[in-house]
């Protein structure tokens, strides 16, 4: 939970209760969870907390630049990112996959008279464990 508040307060967000628990889920589940999925979870473990909140919540982290929005051609996906990365999406099983790999980028990150400050891929496809006939 320390690290949480440290983590709002570097950002400048006010570290409600609600607040560190939204961040807490995403930093404990690292499969990119959807909002929904997050509110579910919450909803466990703090009875009170309204789906308003978490989205709300989700929505001023990313602002912030704590938490990534992974958008998926189905859904938005949430991730907490400690090193920077990519994501993979698999059309089949439609899990989102972490890319660390080191893939060159391409001249988009000139944009003239622009000041580019982020970068997100999120590339898709079919994963390996689907092309090998697992679920």
């Amino acid at each position: 939970m320390k690290k949480t508040v440290e983590i709002l307060n570097k950002a400048k967000i006010r570290p409600t209760l609600q607040r560190v628990h939204v961040l807490r889920v995403l930093m404990e589940y690292k499969n990119h969870l959807s909002a929904e999925e997050v509110y579910k979870i919450l909803q466990k473990e703090v009875p009170t907390i309204s789906r308003a909140t978490v989205y709300n919540t989700l929505n001023l982290l990313s602002k912030k630049g704590v938490i990534l929005e992974v958008i998926t051609p189905d859904s938005v996906r949430y991730d907490y990112v400690e090193t920077p990365h990519h994501h993979f999406y698999c059309e089949k099983c439609k899990k989102v996959y972490d890319i660390y790999e080191n893939l060159p980028v391409p001249e988009i990150t000139k944009v003239e008279g622009h000041i580019v400050k982020n970068i997100q891929y999120c590339i898709v496809g079919i994963c390996k464990n689907c092309l090998n006939g697992g679920d």
